[in-house]
């Protein structure tokens, strides 16, 4: 945990990497589960495995749509939180925990009962049957989980904004323990259970977003974090408080549900109508771009929190200058991810399928195939980093409204409007010309967002309602107890 000094006594580079590597082993180890439940059903026979890869990958981004705009608003509980943590307001940290929770619940009540549209929604594929059949059993159980998904990301945040960030990774890793092994038990029938294939990753996904709720709520009410932050008085719920985390939040939840939405339809549609290699291609290729964006959405959380705290301490030269940083780190990262997408895209895409008597030319098409999608992510992984980073600092400021407008213009001109002229008037280019518009969308938006960044309007943003604030920030409480009010000019309540 950084230290409560102003300029902090580590450097900024420390102080970034502090917060930086929970978080992104934390979005790391998600992925990686993923990533294993794909090889894990891939390996239940050529046929049956390629169904059930598709399947899950299209139904899983579709499940997730719903879902990313309440994740996608209830981030900036990590924005309020982390502000009033650099103001010294500590109760108020607890108190937008209960108020994301308000809204957790109700947008899993809403996320859940799309439950019952996954059959017509599903009918309209351009896909077999058997996946077809696939994608409505596994979006059915992970739009119920999001009644342990959504308020588990409410917690998490709080974690994140306070720089505790280890505990949401500690909890993390537990849980996706917990999922590994029960897809090795219910996907292949270990343990007197019924072999369940992709059925039995759903379950074990849902049961291990159940656990780490459990283990984060345990640690958010302990005595330690109730003493400082008033963790357990729910009492203290304001409306206020919902209404704040909704005015900033919506355009978050806009962003990512936009964005979610505008991939899903660029998997289904675009890439799925040149049949299953290319669609399990594609869910091969995006399984190891996630494992390069996700750690760089770890950096993302960081950098908001960082900037969040330094601009509630009234110092936007230091949250300018640690949002340089964590590009810096995210950049490097995602280039080394870059260099190995094109050195080793073959032998990457060839661990996910296996090669059998049914279908030997199938594993050839869907490996020659997934080493162009990998080209192609090499090419945007820099400029991903600096959409990932800057958004993250943007965030972490208030300024959400911007990134919204600009990334679902250029995501429906882009990704889905270049994506189909490039199927109409290229067809020969299959399923890599969806990805060259693609490509171009990371790259354009990622030099968008470093200009709004550097531009510097989000430092006119004042969500605390403090007015104008000295350049010199105010001491942080003490450690033990609920902290006195901070003599800095009251917000307006």
């Amino acid at each position: 945990m950084v230290h409560d000094s102003p300029q902090g006594e580590r450097s900024g580079l420390a102080e970034v990497l502090t917060q930086a590597w929970p978080a992104s082993l934390t979005m790391l180890t998600p992925t990686i589960t993923r990533f294993i439940d794909g090889v894990m059903v891939s390996h239940m026979g050529a046929q049956i495995g390629t169904d059930s890869l598709a399947a899950q990958s299209v139904s899983g981004i579709l499940a997730f749509v719903p879902e990313s705009f309440a994740m996608g608003v209830l981030t900036v509980v990590n924005t309020y939180v982390s502000q009033n943590l650099g103001a010294g307001r500590m109760r108020r940290c607890g108190q937008y925990v209960w108020a994301g929770l308000v809204l957790a619940v109700l947008g899993a009540v809403m996320i859940a009962s799309t439950a019952l549209l996954a059959g017509p929604l599903f009918a309209q594929m351009p896909h077999t049957p058997e996946v077809r059949r696939l994608e409505v059993i596994y979006f059915r159980y992970m739009v119920i989980g999001a009644f342990f998904s959504l308020p588990s990301r409410v917690v998490e945040q709080f974690f994140f904004g306070i720089h505790r960030p280890y505990v949401v990774f500690y909890a993390s890793l537990v849980a996706n323990g917990v999922n590994i092994l029960g897809n090795y038990v219910l996907i292949y029938g270990k343990w007197g259970f019924p072999e369940m294939g992709l059925e039995g990753a759903a379950i074990a996904s849902v049961l291990s977003w159940g656990i780490q709720l459990a283990l984060l709520l345990y640690v958010f009410v302990s005595p330690g974090l109730h003493k400082r932050f008033a963790t357990r008085f729910y009492q203290l719920l304001r409306w206020k408080h919902i209404r704040q985390i909704l005015s900033i939040g919506y355009a978050s939840g806009v962003q990512f549900c936009n964005d979610i939405l505008s991939w899903s339809l660029f998997i289904t549609y675009l890439v799925g109508q040149f049949g299953t290699a290319h669609l399990a291609a594609s869910t091969i290729g995006m399984r190891y771009m996630s494992i390069s964006f996700m750690p760089a959405v770890g950096i993302n959380i960081a950098t908001t929190a960082i900037v969040g705290k330094y601009i509630g301490m009234g110092r936007p030269d230091l949250a300018r200058r640690r949002a340089h940083t964590a590009l810096a780190t995210a950049m490097v990262y995602m280039g080394i991810c870059a260099l190995a997408f094109l050195a080793l895209g073959e032998p990457l895409v060839r661990a996910f399928v296996v090669q059998t008597g049914e279908a030997p030319a199938l594993v050839e098409e869907i490996v020659r195939i997934g080493r162009l999608v990998l080209i192609c992510a090499a090419v945007f992984q820099i400029f991903d980093a600096l959409g990932i980073v800057y958004v993250g600092a943007l965030r972490g400021a208030g300024d959400t409204r911007w990134p919204m407008v600009v990334t679902f213009i250029l995501s429906w001109g882009l990704i889905i409007g270049g994506g189909w002229l490039a199927v109409k008037y290229f067809p020969d280019l299959t399923s890599i010309g969806p990805w060259i518009a693609a490509s171009a969308y990371v790259i354009v938006l990622g030099l968008l967002l470093a200009w709004r960044f550097e531009s510097g309007a989000w430092e006119k943003i004042d969500l605390l309602g403090r007015g104008k604030v000295s350049a010199t920030p105010p001491p942080l409480p003490p450690a033990e107890g609920l902290p006195q009010a901070v003599p800095t000019p009251k917000p307006k309540e």
